[in-house]
């Protein structure tokens, strides 16, 4: 498996960070290498996985925004791998990679639920347009640069949060920022600690349980600075979850 590879954040103009994680299963490793390159290099972050197996366990931790996966694979294709997420009731947006390009293999990925298709090869920049498209349709609303749940409203470009009730915002630091827009692509659903450590600090990162309970309170403060009525609720035992208002 291919770790996190966490990008520099770029705040004079340029690229965006937008610190959604990506999950490329392909068992090609030199294609599988330059895609997470590519997505790296684009500000998202990007795991690897190399066969149907992997690729499904890792999928099962809720950790990703999207995932890119080839048809191909080792062990389960990517169609078996599918079909067993949207069975499990995982709706993750999934662009399928293939080097088929009949009508009936298209047919049959979006059958399983599949989001959208690419036929290899294909250039980089389209695979770029396609994840923007795809990724349009999550939880949390995105409007240009704006992510919004309830009344919270965070700038990408900017990391800064607000609130439509107020006219407060406040900068977000790195790590407050990964953690609020995680929060924010996945309003009303319970994010256990360890998987909010996983998908803010990394898999291989020593960071402990507690530096989640930490950067909460951080957010609750500038939430509150904000006068947002959003809440980040915990649920005992488990984790957090993100209350927006008025839903």
């Amino acid at each position: 498996m291919i770790q996190n590879r966490r990008p520099v954040p770029e705040r004079n103009g340029r690229k965006p960070v937008t610190y959604m994680k990506i999950l490329v299963v392909e068992d090609e490793t030199g294609l599988r290498e330059a895609l997470i390159r590519t997505l790296t290099g684009e500000g998202y972050l990007a795991d690897g996985a190399a066969d149907g197996d992997e690729g499904y366990s890792m999928i099962c931790t809720g950790l990703y925004d999207l995932v890119l996966l080839d048809i191909m694979l080792p062990v389960y294709d990517g169609l078996e791998v599918l079909r067993r997420i949207r069975k499990q009731g995982i709706d993750v947006p999934v662009i399928m990679l293939t080097a088929r390009s009949t009508v009936e293999d298209k047919v049959g990925g979006m059958d399983l639920g599949a989001d959208d298709y690419l036929t290899k090869p294909f250039a980089m920049p389209e695979l770029l347009a396609r994840i923007r498209m795809v990724s349009r349709r999550g939880t949390g609303t995105v409007t240009d640069s704006r992510l919004k749940a309830g009344d919270l409203i965070l700038d990408t470009q900017t990391y800064t949060l607000s609130c439509s009730g107020s006219d407060r915002s406040v900068r977000l630091g790195a790590k407050e920022y990964q953690l609020m827009e995680y929060l924010l692509r996945n309003p009303g659903q319970v994010l256990s600690r360890e998987q909010i450590t996983q998908r803010v600090w990394g898999y291989d990162s020593d960071a402990e349980y507690n530096n989640v309970d930490v950067y909460i309170s951080f957010l609750r403060k500038k939430m509150k600075f904000v006068q947002a009525e959003t809440k980040i609720s915990p649920v005992r035992g488990v984790g957090y979850e993100l209350e927006a208002a008025g839903t």
